[in-house]
């Protein structure tokens, strides 16, 4: 009998440790031979740059580490803000690259990716996964989507004090700052060159989105005398600080790896911001061509489709649409409007 209870004893702790590495280890680590494991941040960018998958996690749109599935247990609004800030990176990145070769693919050619070095590419979308995070936390507590933050408490500026009510509802900028931050593991990484610098990138997505701040005023008064302003801080539209990183982008610095390897080895000064002014973008290899993902892609015009095409030509289809034209007042009276459909021809380029 006594025996039988061990037994029963064993068979409960190992099933409760079944369910628990469940609930709780949903990590997913990549290593190969003698690989090491994959960084957080670097794993976090490659699930927003790929097809999207539901998690068992709760993270929900991401299987990550034993760390961000805790944060994503915690606070409730965090899987929504991240799934929102993937849409944000992604779609955004298409549209700043999208008659480039390229076009914020992940692949190079076969079976390559960015990720396996540090290129100009990586360093972008390292950049605007955290950016987008930023801005999609910090206006998720703004909405009051965010179990464990709310209004940004903006010290009322000075000169604010005399015509403006400073109130509203401020986009919570610090809050958004320090998730991502704990997100995606953003810690000094001292002796390894390839996790500081993406580090570093990302820092700079970061205080790309946050010189988006600006003050939002509301006119209060008779007739609209706008005797009295009510003002808020708020961040800019998205597509502001995507544009100010892909500048960054082509103005990004290529740092010569030492014995040719990008693993392991002294952190240049370079990453080692005192002021933490980070405004420049860091990569050690030189991008592929990406001519490999260009085949069927549309160009802008046919100067375009020879950069974009890499030298294999382009077809030319002309498109029919039919759009409203001539339009006007019937019998010259308000308010009734009439059009006629006039037939609209375009000339589209596409890679061979």
């Amino acid at each position: 009998m006594e025996g039988f209870r061990r037994k029963m004893i064993l068979y409960g702790v190992l099933l409760f440790s079944v369910m628990w590495c469940i609930s709780e280890c949903n990590d997913i680590i990549i290593s190969n031979g003698n690989e090491e494991t994959s960084l957080p941040a670097k794993n976090t960018v490659m699930a927003v740059f790929s097809p999207m998958t539901k998690s068992p996690g709760p993270c929900r749109f991401l299987s990550g580490t034993r760390r961000q599935n805790h944060q994503c247990r915690r606070d409730t609004g965090l899987p929504d803000a991240i799934k929102e800030a993937r849409r944000l990176a992604v779609t955004h990145c298409e549209e700043q690259f999208r008659y480039d070769r390229w076009n914020c693919s992940i692949e190079t050619r076969g079976k390559r990716n960015i990720f396996k070095k540090v290129y100009r590419e990586t360093a972008f979308v390292h950049a605007l996964t955290a950016a987008a995070i930023t801005y999609s936390v910090a206006r998720a507590c703004a909405e009051g989507k965010m179990a464990k933050c709310q209004c940004a408490s903006e010290k009322r500026p000075e000169a604010t004090r005399l015509a403006w009510k400073w109130g509203g509802c401020s986009d919570n900028i610090k809050h958004g700052k320090r998730v991502t931050r704990n997100f995606l593991e953003l810690q000094p990484a001292d002796g390894d060159a390839v996790a500081e610098m993406l580090r570093h990138d990302s820092e700079v997505g970061i205080q790309a989105v946050t010189t988006t701040m600006n003050d939002r005023c509301k006119c209060h008064g008779v007739s609209g005398s706008c005797s009295l302003k009510t003002c808020w801080r708020k961040l800019g539209d998205f597509n502001a600080t995507a544009a100010m990183l892909r500048t960054k982008y082509h103005h990004a610095i290529r740092k010569i790896p030492i014995n040719n390897k990008t693993s392991r080895r002294a952190v240049p000064k370079e990453f080692r911001e005192r002021d933490g002014n980070y405004d420049q973008l860091f990569y050690f290899e030189t991008s592929p061509t990406f001519c490999s993902v260009t085949r069927g892609r549309r160009c802008l015009h046919p100067d375009n489709c020879a950069t974009l095409c890499c030298g294999r030509g382009y077809t030319t289809k002309v498109i029919k649409t039919i759009e409203k034209c001539r339009c006007r007042f019937t019998n010259g009276r308000c308010c009734q409007i009439i059009c006629d459909y006039c037939e609209k021809f375009e000339d589209r380029y596409y890679c061979k």
